[in-house]
């Protein structure tokens, strides 16, 4: 019963000091980013409803940086420019607070900055790679460091316990150690994996936005040189720059690439719809396809289009050769 009550102490302690631990270190950086985007958020809405601010695309990326510096935490673990103009147009679409007159002309504003946006996507550099890349290594390796501390102090502790009862030291006691240190790593690793599940954001950090949508069309690239498909990256369609643009078999097919896995907001998913729109309206573009992840969610229907496609990655290659 002892041996049984000494163990489960041991795995007590390590369990105390992890979630100590978390909380003061990763849990606080996460919390700090977590109040700049809220502090963003709400330092444009003012501006927007009390002085008829137009917000400018530049403007928000500023106060991004300013906002990282002031709460001590990473640029990329902040929302994009994008991110935030989203929220903000959610919250003027939803408040009842706001005058429909007003609405309608802040929604107006908040239009320019997303025209911006899609005719000029913002695309991750080799630095955000590697500095993401960096800073990922980092919290994992500190992660990595609280569990292998925790489980040997709660290890020590058990030890301790046993000694402080009798004042002797027995090598079966150091054996005993071992056990709840092997016990202890894996209840925290578990926890870790747990705690990383449920902490997945609805929306991505800055960071991982820009790298999750490069390396997703970097994936839609290979695709296209593996069964050899002519195609230019990002070339000028008169004022709009589709991710891909395929020649088939006398067609001319614009790609663009989101790298969805869940179901976006309904006045996103028609902005995008209409950029589709206008890319089939230009001259020179045959048809349109939007390809996503393959378990997005996109509840276009039935499109008016039928030039306009909306598929998943895995069917890339069987629709080109379709279409044309």
């Amino acid at each position: 019963m002892d041996g049984y009550l000494q163990t489960g102490l041991g795995i007590l302690v390590s369990l105390i000091l992890f979630v100590v631990g978390y909380r003061q270190t990763i849990g606080a950086r996460k919390e700090r980013a977590k109040n700049a985007n809220s502090s963003v958020h709400r330092a444009i809405m003012r501006r927007m409803v009390l002085e008829d601010y137009a917000p400018a695309y530049s403007d928000v990326t500023r106060l991004i940086e300013g906002k990282a510096r002031e709460f001590q935490v990473s640029l990329n673990l902040l929302f994009s420019e994008e991110q935030i103009l989203n929220s903000l147009y959610t919250e003027v679409f939803d408040s009842d607070l706001i005058s429909p007159s007003q609405r309608v002309e802040i929604e107006k504003r908040l239009g320019d900055c997303f025209t911006i946006i899609e005719n000029e996507p913002s695309k991750a550099t080799f630095t955000d790679f590697q500095q993401l890349r960096f800073e990922r290594k980092s919290m994992k390796d500190s992660l990595t460091a609280m569990v292998l501390a925790a489980s040997m102090l709660g290890a020590m502790s058990s030890i301790l316990f046993k000694f402080i009862e009798t004042r002797t030291l027995e090598v079966e006691w150091l054996l005993s150690g071992v056990g709840v240190l092997v016990a202890s790593v894996a209840v925290l690793t578990s926890l870790s994996i747990f705690r990383k599940s449920k902490e997945v954001e609805f929306s991505p950090s800055r960071g991982s936005v820009q790298i999750i949508s490069s390396e997703f069309e970097s994936d839609i690239a290979k695709i296209l040189v593996k069964n050899k498909f002519d195609f230019t990256i990002e070339p000028r369609v008169g004022s709009l720059r589709p991710d891909f643009l395929v020649r088939h078999n006398g067609k001319v097919i614009a790609i663009e690439a989101k790298s969805w896995n869940k179901s976006m907001p309904i006045h996103y998913m028609r902005r995008i719809l209409d950029y589709m729109n206008k890319l089939v309206q230009s001259e020179g573009i045959d048809q349109a396809i939007l390809v996503t992840n393959k378990n997005a969610d996109v509840p276009f229907g039935k499109l008016d289009n039928e030039n306009i496609s909306v598929i998943s990655i895995n069917e890339l290659v069987s629709v080109l050769k379709n279409a044309a």
